[in-house]
Order: C-alpha cells, then sequence, then structure tokens
C-alpha cells in the first residue's frame, strides 16, 4: 500500500500531463524529446553496469556492509559515466539516423549525459534507501520527483516557452532536487566512504547485475525499438501518435511495478523451498488474474483514455492500444517469473531469454512496419512478449515449481484475444456494450483467485 500511494500518485500526474506535453511541444519536437529521454534510458544502465539493480538485492542481505553497497554503487555510477565520454561525438549521429526530418543540436547530446548521470544517482539512492527499509520515505521520494518534474514543465514548456531542452531539463532537475533531499533526510553522504570499495564484494553484485544490463537493454527494445522504426518507416507525426498512445499500457504496468516493488522484499527470505513454491504459486495466479482483468478494463476504456491524455490530433491513437495493453500483460507476467531468478541470483537466463525476444522483435519490427504501421509494431511487441513469459515461465521450474491454473490461463488468453479483434474489426454503435460484455466475462473467469487472496488478506488484517 505505501508503494501504491508513492508511485501511482506520481504516475498519475505524469499520465495527466501527457495532455499539456502534446499541447505545449509539436508534434516532431514531442518526437524528438522522447527519443532523447529513450537514449538516455538505454544509456543508463550500461553507464552504470546495471548496479541499481545490485542495490537492493545486497542491501537487504545483513550479511553486508551496508557502507560499502553504497560506496561501490555511487563509484561505479561515476566511473561508467568518465567511460562514456569517448563515445559523445558517435551520439549526435545516431539520433540524426533515427530522426532525418528533423535538426539534432549538440546541446542534445549534453543533455543526455546530464540526464544519465543525475539518473543513474537518483536511481542508486532511492534503492539504498528502499533496502534500509525506509520504504515510506522511498514513495515519498518517488511522489516529490514527480511534483518537481510538474513544476519545471510548467516553467520550462509554458513560462519560458524553451521546448525539447525544456522538457528533458524538468526530468533531470526533479532527480537532482531528489537525490539532494533523500541525502539530507538519510543523510546518504556517511554511508559513502571511497575506500569502502571492496573487491570481493564489487565482484558479486557485477556478476549479479552483468546479465540484467543486457536484460533492462531488451526490455528498452522492446518498448522502444517500436518508436524507433515508426519513426524511420512510418514518419514523425505517426510515432508521435503511437508514443502518445503508449501512455495508456503504462497504467498497467504503473500498477505491476508497485506489486513488484514489494513482492522482490518479500521473496528475499530463507522460507523453505515448499513454502516458497506455494506462496509463489499463490501470488502468481492471482497476479495473473489482476494483471488480465486490468488489460481487458484499459481495453474497454481506450477511446475515453485517449481523449483524456491527448489532444483531439492523437485520438486515432486508441487503434493501438488493444495490441499494446495485450504485450504489455504478458510483459508484467514475465517480470514475475523474473523474480525466481532474482531469488536464487541466477539472472543469465534472464538476458538469455531477452536478448532472443528483442532480436526478434527487432525483424519483425522491420516486417511488419511497413506493412501495418503502428499495429505492426504493437503485434511485434506482443508476439515477442509472448515466447520471452513462455521461455522464462517453463525454465524457471528448475529452480522453483510454480504451480499456475493453465486452463484458466488459456481460457483468458483466447478471450483477450477475442476482445482485442472485435475492438479493432468493430467500430459501430454497439462498441461499448461489446467491450463491456468482454471485460464482465473475463473478470468473472478470474475472480475466484482474487476473491480468495482478498479474503487471505483481510483474515490477517
Amino acid at each position: 500500500m505505501i508503494f501504491a500511494i508513492g508511485t501511482f500518485s506520481s504516475k498519475l500526474l505524469v499520465f495527466v500531463m501527457n495532455h499539456f506535453y502534446t499541447a505545449a511541444l509539436t508534434k516532431p519536437e514531442y518526437a524528438v524529446a522522447n527519443i532523447i529521454i529513450l537514449v538516455s534510458n538505454i544509456i543508463i544502465p550500461v553507464a552504470s553496469l546495471g548496479i541499481s539493480n545490485a542495490v537492493i538485492r545486497y542491501g537487504v542481505d545483513k550479511s553486508n556492509d551496508q557502507s560499502e553497497v553504497f560506496s561501490i554503487s555511487i563509484l561505479t555510477v561515476l566511473g561508467g559515466v568518465l567511460l562514456l565520454l569517448p563515445f559523445y561525438p558517435l551520439i549526435g549521429p545516431m539520433l540524426q539516423h533515427f530522426l532525418p526530418d528533423s535538426e539534432i543540436l549538440p546541446s542534445y547530446v549534453v543533455m543526455i549525459y546530464l540526464y544519465v548521470l543525475v539518473s543513474s544517482i537518483q536511481s542508486v539512492c532511492s534503492q539504498f534507501v528502499r533496502a534500509l527499509g525506509h520504504v515510506r520515505l522511498y514513495a515519498l521520494g518517488g511522489v516529490f520527483r514527480t511534483v518537481m518534474t510538474v513544476v519545471f514543465n510548467i516553467l520550462f514548456l509554458s513560462v519560458w516557452q524553451i521546448g525539447i531542452p525544456g522538457f528533458v531539463l524538468s526530468v533531470v532537475c526533479s532527480d537532482g532536487l531528489a537525490v539532494a533531499a533523500l541525502s539530507i533526510i538519510e543523510r546518504l553522504p556517511q554511508y559513502f566512504h571511497p575506500t569502502a570499495y571492496r573487491p570481493a564484494l564489487a565482484k558479486n553484485m557485477y556478476r549479479y547485475a552483468a546479465p540484467l544490463i543486457m536484460t533492462t537493454i531488451c526490455v528498452w527494445i522492446f518498448s522502444s525499438s517500436d518508436q524507433f522504426f515508426i519513426s524511420w518507416l512510418a514518419g514523425e507525426e505517426t510515432a508521435a501518435v503511437f508514443m502518445a498512445s503508449y501512455k495508456i499500457p503504462t497504467i498497467l504496468t504503473v500498477v505491476s511495478g508497485i506489486f513488484i516493488e514489494a513482492w522482490q522484499l518479500s521473496t528475499f527470505t530463507n522460507n523453505t523451498y515448499e513454502e516458497q513454491v506455494e506462496f509463489f504459486s499463490k501470488v502468481g495466479n492471482a497476479y495473473q488474474a489482476i494483471i488480465f482483468m486490468m488489460a481487458s478494463g484499459i481495453v474497454l476504456f481506450s477511446r475515453i483514455g485517449m481523449s483524456i491524455i491527448a489532444v483531439p490530433s492523437y485520438f486515432e491513437g486508441w487503434r493501438y492500444i488493444p495490441l499494446l495493453i495485450f504485450a504489455t500483460a504478458f510483459c508484467c507476467l514475465s517480470n514475475f517469473t523474473n523474480s525466481v531468478y532474482a531469488l536464487y541470483k541466477k539472472t543469465i537466463f534472464s538476458f538469455t531469454s531477452a536478448i532472443g525476444g528483442a532480436i526478434a522483435n527487432l525483424i519483425l519490427n522491420y516486417i511488419l512496419i511497413k506493412r501495418f504501421g503502428g499495429n505492426g509494431a504493437a503485434f511485434s511487441t506482443l508476439l515477442c512478449y509472448i515466447g520471452m513469459f513462455l521461455a522464462r515461465a517453463i525454465h524457471s521450474q528448475r529452480y522453483l515449481e510454480i504451480k499456475w491454473k493453465i486452463g484458466r490461463f488459456s481460457a483468458t488468453f483466447l478471450l483477450l484475444c477475442l476482445q482485442s479483434a472485435l475492438s479493432l474489426l468493430y467500430s459501430g454503435g454497439l462498441w461499448y456494450p461489446i467491450q463491456m460484455g468482454m471485460f464482465l466475462i473475463i473478470s468473472a473467469v478470474n475472480a475466484q483467485d482474487i476473491l480468495l487472496s482478498i479474503k487471505r488478506v483481510l483474515r490477517r488484517a
């Protein structure tokens, strides 16, 4: 609940602000600004060696010195950004390649470096606070960052009207203030000692984080290569509409992310194997039911959602949402199975499954976008996320035998396929009643596990 209050309230502000972005920026500017953010996010795990993933896993382990964990993480980020400097001349041409109709200024590359540095430090600091067990402060930090992002967005885009730089700098400034606030409240500088870099612990943290670097990059390819390919093959205006429509499925990603954050802290326990099997099976089936029900509900409200988050010229983006939300549902399920690898520190298959899906996604994007435009990209992402989930669900059984309810899972999958098809192929006056009917059927099929989980929670309360 604490994670929900902190994360969902902050994400809700960003969701609402999307209408402001689409009004304050032209479609080409909106596309360029998003591409800058996307490139920055792909660089972050490489520059930081994905160390923020190891902060939470090793920080919660009481056998490790917390000062050593924090110091190793900060030094890794600083060293990674320094090693990134020689690649400065290559970033501008790369952006220009994907945005041939836009002028890529040198200042954009400088902003990418600032974004990478500040966001990486912010991620380490927030994950360390979470590892210390101060989840209220961690959640409050998320709200503070978002509020400040909104404030800076209004200043930079509306008051001072500095366009693309303002869009990026608003995130940089809010992350910087969040680091300062956490450092003061939690007294983080007292945990930082450059001499506390213990090679043995650093090696273990890097070994854990290294596969997750490529996993993060591959997930980024899933979510972002679509936008690059659409900009390249279908034009920046189509890409801008696709990017705006992608905001709707993030609702599901946010809810899933809230759960996974709390779930990670719950899984890092010393329960017996049998207890872990029962725990993962009960929670996994309830989680799958919630994810599929939410996916169905978001498809139902896709048209309304698109009219809320964007100006009318973007409304046609609702047609991308059914396939995108279906793909996002399998992404969330894949993240759940990935927690098995985190528990047993076997992150290598997390990488291999992700890279296989990412390569397939790139190939399918090139083939399908040429023919079907934005929905070709969405369908490509859906196929690859289904493949990645199945690979992880099957492979992870060798570590933990999660007992999935296959019959219910398959029935819900087919119903979601039918709902998505009806959403795209039929647009008459009965569209909403049909979608409501599909949502109620899917809810009824999945209600049992959710009701059982609610009863368990109420009984414990």
